[in-house]
């Protein structure tokens, strides 16, 4: 399988990029249409500055990468999430001025990579002219894309609008509507407009410099973010709480009792404690249909307009507390089930997916540095990472990210230990997920600093592991002193960092 990616730039290199690519596109003269969209497109520069996840207290070098928008409001601009993910600094240059403008993250959802901005309107001579978005689609139609440099010329690229379908998000954990261009310019993976007969129907969220296809965000899923955010309360995109699988096996279906004249059916592994059919559903499940639309055995429905998609549109095109009525093979028989489309909120997963504009959380003491664990703290390990992760922390992002339970809300894992006198004996330790402080069950990294809160007639804290790995005491009197040793020696200003989300 082909890499998709958001293509990441430092800023040497994207701006080496983008101006071999401008220049080639220059050369083709702008049309009176294409002058229209001079007045709607942005070009960004974000400064980014993220926390090192080995070292969790430290962070990384600042960068700075580029990306396009497109005005949505006289003051709002359109981009994707990822353009300004970890950001610290954002501005934009509008055409026809030479200022920057700064701006600042309004509405910002990772599941369907999109973010509004607000520009600071007394830093603009004139306001941006808002576009709207029309959700036709024809397939093998010519497209254009719209981008402005970071000169503020607007450049047109060319491409063909191949096809639609229903991706993994290159941001985050959901399945999303994708429109696939063929042919497209090499720069068109930062948030660049794209249009049919003129008329904006996505923003590009990916490139593949392989295969020369760049995917859009499109219409269907950018009208209804910003129908969401308009009233000030954004609930976000409903998502599935479950695992399914295809169902083409005879003896499967013969083992589920399921009639010979079913052919249609798609298998659900497992479900979650987290997102949409979460509780209405049962593992062992066959969806027969969402809402009228049939499924076949893999998962996909005939879309009037799309062709055969992933049944996971259907769930992200509800709004987020409606109803959708499942038809559902269980128990030998059909039923049908009303289901009701939830958000999944990252924070509430046990495995967090990403935590962009956020820093780890962590607990020092006595040189013993505990972290949540997280996708991104996996991604330590490189790009392998998920072969090269110690398979007990992998087996709970594999298994059970979308299940927490009231017993367990976030792993907590002792990385490793900062070697220091009142912990000798221990320095050798790390990669062990902790199950008790001071005899408290750790459902969350919280318990660790309610549990030192809470003290006790004990002189030690002690510390106990899963798999009965060996357990750490702490002598209690020499726990503050030794912190403050810590503290100073590998420069760490602050021992503890809980989000408050």
């Amino acid at each position: 399988m082909k890499l998709r990616t958001a293509v990441v730039f430092g800023a040497v290199l994207f701006a080496a990029v983008i101006s071999g690519c401008n220049e080639q596109a220059a050369k083709e003269p702008l049309s009176a249409l294409d002058e229209n969209f001079k007045h709607s497109l942005v070009y960004l520069n974000v400064t980014a500055n993220s926390y090192e996840q080995p070292q969790p207290w430290k962070r990384s070098g600042v960068v700075e990468g580029a990306g396009y928008g497109c005005a949505v409001g006289p003051y709002t601009v359109l981009t994707t999430a990822w353009n300004v993910s970890d950001s610290t600094f954002i501005k934009a240059r509008k055409y026809g001025q030479n200022e920057f403008i700064s701006a600042k993250i309004k509405v910002i959802d990772y599941e369907c990579n999109l973010c509004l901005l607000e520009l600071d309107k007394d830093a603009m001579d004139e306001a941006l002219v808002p576009i709207a978005f029309s959700e036709k689609f024809s397939k093998g139609a010519p497209v254009k894309s719209y981008w402005l440099t970071a000169g503020g010329h607007l450049t047109v690229g060319r491409g063909v609008l191949d096809r639609a379908e229903v991706n993994l998000s290159t941001v985050s954990f959901a399945h999303v509507l994708d429109y696939v261009v063929a042919n497209a310019p090499a720069s068109t993976g930062r948030g660049s407009l794209y249009c049919l007969s003129n008329k904006p129907v996505g923003i590009a969220n990916w490139a593949d410099l392989d295969s020369k296809e760049s995917g859009l965000i499109p219409a269907p899923v950018i009208n209804q973010f910003l129908a969401d955010a308009e009233d000030g309360e954004y609930s976000g995109f409903a998502t599935v709480g479950f695992s399914a699988k295809k169902l083409i096996d005879p003896a499967t279906r013969k083992f589920l009792k399921m009639d010979d004249e079913i052919k249609n059916g798609v298998y659900v592994s497992k479900v979650f404690n987290l997102g949409t059919g979460s509780e209405e559903l049962k593992d062992g499940d066959v969806i027969l249909s969402i809402d009228g639309n049939e499924l076949n055995a893999y998962g996909r429905f005939e879309h009037p307009v799309f062709g055969r998609i992933l049944f996971h549109h259907l769930v992200s095109g509800v709004p987020v507390g409606e109803d959708m009525k499942f038809v559902v093979w269980r128990d030998g028989g059909k039923i049908e089930v009303d289901v009701e489309a939830k958000h999944i909120d990252v924070n509430d997963m046990l495995v967090d997916f990403y935590e962009y504009g956020k820093q780890p959380e962590y607990v020092i003491t006595a040189g013993f540095v505990m972290q949540k664990l997280t996708r991104p703290y996996l991604q330590i390990w490189g790009e392998s990472w998920q072969g090269n992760a110690p398979p007990h922390l992998y087996h709970y992002f594999r298994d059970l990210a979308f299940s927490p339970t009231d017993d367990r809300e976030d792993v907590v894992v002792l990385s490793y230990v900062l070697p220091a006198d009142i912990n000798q004996g221990y320095h050798s330790l790390g990669r062990l997920v902790v199950s008790e402080y001071n005899g408290k069950k750790v459902k969350s990294i919280n318990d660790i600093v309610d549990a030192q809160a809470e003290g006790g007639p004990s002189l030690y804290d002690v510390i106990e592991f899963e798999h009965d790995y060996p357990t750490v005491v702490i002598d209690k009197s020499k726990r503050q002193s030794s912190d403050m040793f810590i503290s100073q020696r590998y420069g760490i200003e602050k021992l503890v960092n809980i989000n408050q989300d």
